[in-house]
């Protein structure tokens, strides 16, 4: 039985010993983009990587800001947190709020990060509460983080920082497209780093490896483009975070963001088509640039876009100049338009261009035509294909009918909270289908809602504040607000923390 065993035992070592030698002997033969091809991180993650020189990648996390920025814009600390140095230990007579966001709270296209929300209310509430009591913010947001990142955050630091007062502000980033993979199973991936730096030593291990990610390679092109954070998968992040502030003792308050209607829906993400990375690849996926180098037109106005955010940041400026535009006059186009439609009457772009130069032109009634015949002509050939990308390509008509309909009312772009209804209808389902913005989505909003029954969790309503104090104007692009929309959030965290008692004894 023992030589039996032995005999065994020497076969399977052999066995690993010649697989390992082939192996060895054949990986060379691997093209080097295949072993590269690692599980994408999305191309927000290369994009953080690039920009601001404000972002470095963390093993955790995926990216965090750099410790020690200094500038007119943003100021971190040693433990990469917004603001200045705070001690880890609180101490005695300290009120601690921790705050979870993504880069509205981080203050992101104001002039400083003192005029974003959290830091104005610890300073109302350190007016309120009088010197014999500290305020202190522990402002842990991050540009591009989504629900996923900010559990996993305070699943590591909560405890650490001793909050008397979480407060979280995510849905815009979980509800966008980033690549063919979703946060979790990144994340997942992260915590599996050493795991896999360990058995790489083995070129039987890679071997295989590189095996799987060629036939990835080969499927690049059918991967289908997700959301980084599934509706369903958001209202679990929301579930753990009430859980872990439970755990700490302390209430949650969670703000519901609000977002522009009349922002262009799926164009946003075009300023990137030309981006690329450290390895010199294009950091969007290629499905992602097929759609946003369509030559599609918009109803925009750049004078009635200034009335509704003033004249924006270099960016929104990029975002408004990236769509595509037709250099001859509305007459002009609507001759040479009407001809190109004649000859291909299924093109629903073709049809879409039109009928922005007729809205260009002011002729209202024929550019609806023309906008409802693109939204039909584009439904019609992608069936019930319910893709992100498949929607968010089609937001684009859905966006122009709305716009050509509340301008025919009288109503655009001054008042958006009123006025012709099925306007709003079809910009609100431009909105929804659009995950080409970062802006969040009704189902998203809806697991917010439900976390909002929870004991101990507070929900502020921040989309039907922003309706009631001045909708459009309180943006300055797609989803962060004035320098008065971060007042009016820290003036309505203020009432609900004094009212509600969350911060007296």
């Amino acid at each position: 039985m023992k030589r039996k065993l032995l005999y065994s035992t020497l076969v399977f070592l052999a066995f690993l010993f010649l697989a390992e030698s082939a192996a060895r002997l054949v990986e060379w033969s691997i093209s080097q983009k295949a072993r590269a091809a690692e599980l994408s991180p999305g191309w927000q993650a290369r994009f953080f990587a690039l920009s601001f020189g404000w972002h470095e990648p963390d093993p955790d996390l995926l990216w965090r800001f750099r410790a020690n920025i200094s500038n007119r814009f943003i100021r971190t600390n040693s433990s990469h947190l917004i603001g200045d140095e705070l001690p880890v230990r609180k101490a005695p007579g300290t009120i601690r709020i921790l705050l979870l966001g993504d880069s509205s709270p981080v203050g992101l296209g104001l002039e400083s990060y003192r005029f974003a929300f959290g830091e104005l209310l610890r300073q109302q509430l350190e007016a309120e509460l009088g010197p014999q009591t500290t305020v202190e913010l522990v402002n842990a947001s991050v540009s591009g983080y989504s629900s996923e990142q900010m559990a996993r955050a305070l699943e590591l630091n909560g405890s650490r920082y001793d909050p008397d007062l979480v407060i979280l502000y995510c849905g815009n980033n979980d509800a966008s497209i980033s690549g063919a993979t979703c946060d979790r199973d990144l994340l997942e991936g992260q915590k599996l780093k050493a795991f896999r730096k360990t058995i790489a030593i083995s070129a039987l291990y890679r071997l295989l490896k590189s095996v799987v990610l060629a036939c990835m390679s080969c499927e690049e092109q059918s991967s289908p483009l997700v959301v980084r954070v599934t509706p369903e998968r958001f209202g679990a992040n929301l579930a753990r975070i009430a859980d872990l502030c439970r755990d700490l003792t302390c209430p949650l308050v969670v703000l519901k963001p609000p977002v522009p209607r009349l922002w262009p829906a799926g164009l946003q993400f075009k300023v990137f088509s030309d981006v690329a990375g450290s390895d010199g690849e294009l950091i969007l996926p290629p499905e992602m640039r097929r759609i946003l180098g369509r030559q599609v037109r918009y109803c925009i106005d750049p004078d009635l876009f200034e009335g509704l955010y003033g004249k924006g940041d270099v960016f929104t400026r990029r975002v408004f100049s990236s769509a595509f535009r037709d250099s001859l006059p509305p007459e002009a186009s609507i001759q040479r338009l009407s001809v190109l439609v004649q000859r291909q009457p299924e093109s629903p772009i073709l049809h879409n261009n039109l009928g922005v130069s007729l809205w260009q032109a002011e002729e209202y009634r024929q550019a609806d035509y023309h906008l409802r015949m693109a939204r039909e002509l584009f439904v019609r050939a992608k069936g019930r294909d319910l893709k992100p990308a498949v929607r968010a390509a089609g937001s684009v008509f859905l966006y122009n009918i709305g716009v050509n309909l509340l301008t025919k009312a009288g109503c655009y772009p001054v008042d958006t909270a009123s006025g012709c209804a099925i306007a709003h209808q079809y910009l609100d389902s431009a909105l929804q289908a659009d995950y080409f913005s970062l802006r969040i989505k009704r189902p998203y909003g809806d697991q917010i809602d439900k976390i909002g029954n929870w004991e101990n969790v507070f929900v502020v309503d921040l989309p039907d504040l922003f309706r009631r104090r001045g909708g459009e104007t309180l943006f300055i692009d797609h989803c962060h607000p004035t320098r008065e929309g971060h007042l009016l959030i820290a003036e309505e965290l203020f009432r609900l923390v004094r009212d509600s008692a969350l911060l007296w004894p």
